[in-house]
């Protein structure tokens, strides 16, 4: 599962370099502890791998993929050292925060983007992979950056997804770079359109709840809308309208967290309906609404 939200965006404080100032490719690959266990979907993951021209691979069985600067076919990579003697783009890490709540951060500063003919060699990207301990959520977080036309490939923008989490199975991240779609797809060979439009502008934070529970419903029903859902933060309320509501029909919504937990459950007889939102705290829910016609979902984000 995925979500989107905004947050200022900081260097690393005491980072630990991993290219020790060396140019690195895009094929170059740094193995670094990740510091605690990571489960996705019943592995454990305790080692990550830095691709250096595009994300990271956590090591193990099926090996789960976190790209985010890949071209749209094959994932090729399309991140290089911008130096030439001497690295300008460093890469590194940091394990922050106490046990039981640290978080594995990765870093790339002023990462180049390799030259597809015709694009501005002074491009430029920035941002971090966080990997969080207990809750298992990996997010990227987006900063500075100047990118051109020919930035990702000859695509709108760069291939961002997370597969590997359960099979070949995984997340494929699309549409407006700062308010994106995602679908839960099988990676079977290159696949295109999985890209975004643009690059996201600073301050932009990608979540990924690899959790495959209400994963599988969102193969059926990602983008059958049908109904809306709204937060009223004074109110503490959820408020769920159904588009196409038909008197007799019964309506069940589901609701899930982000780990792909059922909260709760409940049956919908109205067009619009209140629903008390105490207890539900800061993070990505889904709300899966199933009638006779198939199931449907929406998410939201609690700030």
């Amino acid at each position: 599962m995925f979500g989107f939200s905004s947050e200022y965006y900081l260097e690393l404080q005491n980072p630990e370099s991993v290219n020790k100032g060396e140019v690195w490719g895009p094929d170059d690959q740094f193995a670094i502890p990740i510091g605690f266990d990571v489960e996705i979907t019943g592995r454990v993951f305790s080692t990550v791998v830095i691709n250096a021209g595009i994300g990271i691979t956590l090591v193990g069985n099926n090996s789960p993929r976190l790209w985010i600067w890949a071209d749209e076919w094959g994932g090729g990579k399309l991140l290089s050292d911008r130096g030439t003697d001497v690295s300008e783009s460093p890469i590194d890490y940091e394990l922050t925060g106490e046990p039981g709540e640290r978080i594995l951060k990765i870093q790339w500063i002023n990462a180049g983007i390799i030259d597809h003919g015709g694009d501005d060699p002074d491009d430029f990207v920035n941002f971090q992979i966080w990997i969080y301990e207990s809750s298992n959520i990996l997010e990227v977080h987006y900063g500075a950056c100047q990118t051109s036309d020919l930035s990702f490939g000859y695509n709108e923008g760069p291939g961002v997804r997370f597969w590997n989490i359960e099979d070949n199975w995984g997340i494929c991240v699309y549409d407006y770079q700062n308010a994106p779609s995602w679908q839960w797809i099988e990676f079977d060979g290159p696949y295109g359109g999985c890209m975004i439009d643009g690059a996201p502008n600073e301050q932009m934070v990608f979540v990924f709840y690899p959790s495959s529970t209400v994963a599988v419903n969102e193969t059926v029903a990602n983008n059958q809308v049908g109904f809306s859902v709204a937060y009223n933060s004074v109110l503490k309320e959820f408020f769920i309208q159904i588009e196409e509501f038909e008197q007799g029909k019964t309506y069940d919504l589901s609701i899930y967290n982000g780990l792909g937990e059922k909260l709760n459950e409940i049956i919908l007889d109205s067009k619009k309906s209140r629903l008390s939102g105490l207890g539900y705290k800061r993070g990505l829910y889904v709300f899966v609404l199933s009638d006779d016609a198939g199931l449907k979902t929406q998410k939201l984000i609690l700030p």
